[in-house]
């Protein structure tokens, strides 16, 4: 079986066995791929990455935050339908979601998969619902993940997949994220899981409580995650390692983004203690949910520390200021873990941010100092397995303090996409092999 997922809105990947993309300028035609593929098995029994069916890998995965209490989305009698791309693909995939920060347990009372069209429309003939341990519904307690039964479908690199769910009862928007996603709401009642045109649809910048998309690929596959904050959301430079990793032959890697805006590597900005939750869990709290808690983890790439420098006192209370000597630390705690699971950990040097108009108050002297001295112990400490020179891959030959101009985002601090390419053009790819 194969599941025909959109690589853009007119391009669907071909069925299993074939290889390349048709274009689809027809939807009835996109459809008629589908005919012939009548049920899924999405049997619960069945190992999902058993010796027999190749190893598990996360296709894609993000970073959950609790937004601050008058931001928390409220929905009742109404369907989510979220837009997702994939990197590693499968013979067989499975969905997760998760109420990590929710107050009281998430009923989701039914799920479905499809091909996404335009806008919140799915591609007719394409649907199919989800089911939990044989049920169309679940129950997913305060601070659990759920996974969906897996799809007995083909699951393809680097596409496009719709996962709509369906809120009957009244539900706090506890677990989502800040600044990253493409989702819709439905505007009428009733579960609209199965409609092609969400009725009503209201564009979201946000994924609520879907988690991630899991995949099976032939033979073994592991894991990549970017383990990061906002320079890495803006530039999406986790997205084109991906492609590069295709583009290489190295289609067994999945690439997962697990960045946060705002996050920082030593405090906590989520809970009840937190200054603004809006900016996440630090690294060392969430390293065991959102990076070990991965199938097929082996690789873990750290982008983090600029907003521990420059962070407190704007951002964050002013008693939160660290050392270069606490930020080494932090490293090696995040180094030990890794290494504890056989995983390997590389890490990023900051990037520039002279002349950042976004953050007031990041860019002064002594900021610069410590973003220096951090980049100093990254590149020669040897403690890394592998290290991504992002500052090189960005800096302005002429003004290193500054981005190129074509890497940035406008705001002389986040890189752009190209910039992300970039990033992904520095990553050292055999750190990924024999391991």
């Amino acid at each position: 079986m194969t599941f025909p997922l959109k690589a853009s809105a007119s391009h669907f990947l071909t069925p299993l066995g074939q290889v390349g993309h048709v274009r689809i300028r027809n939807a009835r035609v996109a459809a008629a791929l589908w005919i012939g593929l009548t049920a899924w098995d999405l049997t619960a029994s069945r190992a999902f990455a058993d010796e027999e069916q190749g190893r598990a890998a996360a296709s894609w995965s993000t970073g959950h935050i609790h937004p601050v209490p008058a931001s928390v989305a409220r929905y009742q009698d109404q369907t989510l339908r979220e837009i997702v791309h994939t990197s590693i693909g499968g013979d067989r995939f499975r969905i997760r979601f998760a109420n990590t920060f929710g107050s009281d347990t998430l009923h989701i009372g039914a799920a479905h998969v499809a091909v996404p069209n335009s806008g919140s429309s799915i591609v007719p003939g394409t649907d199919r619902a989800l089911t939990f341990g044989g049920n169309s519904s679940v129950d997913i307690p305060a601070g659990a993940v759920a996974l969906s039964d897996v799809v007995d479908a083909r699951l393809e690199k680097l596409a496009d997949i719709a996962i709509s769910l369906y809120l009957p009862s009244l539900t706090q928007g506890e677990t989502s994220t800040l600044f990253q996603g493409t989702a819709y709401l439905s505007g009428s009642g009733g579960d609209q899981t199965a409609t092609i045109d969400l009725p009503g649809a209201t564009p979201l910048a946000e994924w609520p409580f879907v988690f991630g998309v899991d995949a099976t690929n032939d033979g073994d596959a592991a894991t990549i995650v970017a383990f990061a904050d906002s320079a890495t959301i803006v530039s999406q430079w986790p997205r084109a390692l991906a492609e590069r990793l295709v583009v290489s032959g190295m289609n067994n890697l999945g690439v997962v983004s697990e960045a946060i805006a705002g996050n920082r590597l030593l405090h906590n900005s989520a809970g009840p203690g937190g200054p603004d939750p809006r900016w996440g869990e630090s690294l060392l709290t969430r390293f065991d949910r959102d990076v070990v808690g991965q199938p097929g983890v082996k690789h873990v790439i750290v982008w983090i520390g600029l907003n521990d420098i420059a962070g407190p006192g704007t951002f964050y209370p002013a008693a939160e200021v660290v050392s270069q000597n606490d930020l080494i630390a932090g490293f090696r705690q995040l180094i030990a873990r890794s290494h504890e699971r056989g995983m390997t950990i590389q890490a990023c040097t900051i990037s520039p941010m002279g002349g950042n108009t976004s953050l007031p108050g990041f860019d002064t002297p002594a900021h610069e100092a410590a973003r220096v001295a951090l980049n100093q112990w990254i590149r020669t400490s040897g403690e890394f397995d592998g290290i991504v020179d992002a500052d090189l891959a960005l800096r302005d030959p002429a003004s290193p303090t500054r981005l190129l101009p074509i890497y940035d985002s406008g705001d002389h601090l986040h890189p752009n996409a190209a910039g992300g390419r970039a990033i992904a053009k520095a990553v050292d790819l055999t750190r990924f092999e024999h391991r």
